[in-house]
């Protein structure tokens, strides 16, 4: 899929880069943004709608062939169902919990429900690597993560990665190698590159 943009003109290709939040301005009201659009109002404000199977890999490129986004699709075989495998899993696990709109941990501003982090950051003002401290959801987010299907998919998405982002992803494994072959901090997923997980459990 080609898009109408020049990779070359985005701001994180000049060097480093932090995302803003935006301003008010931009964001809207409370219920702008909480607005639920059907397809045709998107279409009806410019957007694009791409019929996409799910499955089947497709790169996004900009006018110049350069890959910026990829719909990653789905490995062949019982992937489908272990992706509803870990999502009804992750729903007993915060109904148990106590997990919900209600809750001390949510909502959270991403949406209506808690969300759970478990790994590494460097955030805050850190001078170096910490683990992110989940304080009384230690045991849950450690089920999370030793779920066989969720395992299942941050490897995939490991894979997907660095097939179609190999220079990035080299990059990524170099620190975290580093990092963990000299810190002792928790890893979520062994075999992969991701520092950190987060847990949308509405």
């Amino acid at each position: 899929i080609e898009v109408e943009t020049d990779a070359s003109e985005f701001d994180a290709a000049r060097g480093a880069h932090t995302g803003c939040p935006g301003r008010k301005s931009h964001m809207g009201t409370k219920a702008d943004k909480e607005k639920e659009y059907t397809v045709s109002e998107l279409i009806d404000m410019g957007f694009k709608h791409i019929q996409w199977d799910g499955s089947t890999p497709v790169p996004i490129i900009d006018c110049f062939g350069r890959i910026i986004a990829v719909l990653a699709g789905q490995p062949e075989g019982s992937y489908g169902s272990e992706l509803h495998e870990a999502f009804c899993f992750m729903q007993k696990e915060a109904s148990d919990s106590g997990l919900g709109k209600k809750s001390k941990e949510g909502p959270h501003k991403c949406g209506l429900f808690p969300v759970l982090l478990r790994g590494v950051t460097m955030g805050m003002g850190n001078p170096h690597p910490v683990s992110l401290n989940p304080k009384t959801m230690t045991h849950l987010l450690n089920r999370l993560v030793g779920h066989a299907a969720v395992q299942r998919m941050a490897k995939y998405q490991n894979s997907a990665f660095g097939l179609w982002a190999p220079r990035i992803y080299e990059e990524y494994r170099n620190v975290h190698d580093t990092m963990h072959s000299k810190l002792n901090l928790p890893e979520n997923f062994p075999g992969t590159i991701f520092a950190a997980a987060a847990f949308n459990l509405g």
